[in-house]
């Protein structure tokens, strides 16, 4: 999964951000995670043709700003779901 990540960052691909309507968003393929919460407008985050997510921050503009990469523990949210903590 490092391996992915590193690659994924090497790109320096440009992040993009913008507000939606809830519903316009879901149809386009993000979905909430983990239990979280969203109001009428979601922001979402688009990284190239990579990852499109709802988010409620962003913290770099390109993936290259993220510099490097490890998992340090692995863990089960749900069943057949896992969570990384980088």
């Amino acid at each position: 999964m490092e391996d992915i990540v590193r690659r994924f960052i090497l790109k320096n691909t440009p992040v993009e951000t913008f507000e939606v309507p809830y519903e316009e968003a879901g149809s386009w393929g993000p979905w909430p995670l983990f239990g979280e919460k969203y109001g009428d407008r979601v922001r979402v985050v688009k990284i190239g043709n990579d990852s499109l997510e709802l988010c409620g921050g962003t913290h770099v503009a390109r993936t290259g700003d993220i510099g490097p990469f490890v998992v340090v523990s692995e863990g089960a949210v749900s069943a057949g779901v896992r969570r990384l903590k980088p």
